[in-house]
């Protein structure tokens, strides 16, 4: 884990984050899917906030 942090800093660009284990980045993928369907479930209610075209 350590080696693979250390190699990160190299990435162009380097990530933010990054997820260590195929457990935890199924975890984190699936977190992050239902977060993005209760945004999309928003889609009209944001809408309904935007200002007028041209303002």
């Amino acid at each position: 884990m350590a080696a693979r942090i250390i190699e990160s800093v190299d990435t162009e660009p380097a990530p933010l984050r990054i997820v260590l284990g195929s457990q935890a980045l199924d975890a984190t993928l699936g977190a992050l899917r239902k977060r993005i369907e209760g945004f999309e479930a928003q889609r009209d209610l944001a809408a309904s906030t935007d200002f007028p075209a041209g303002e």
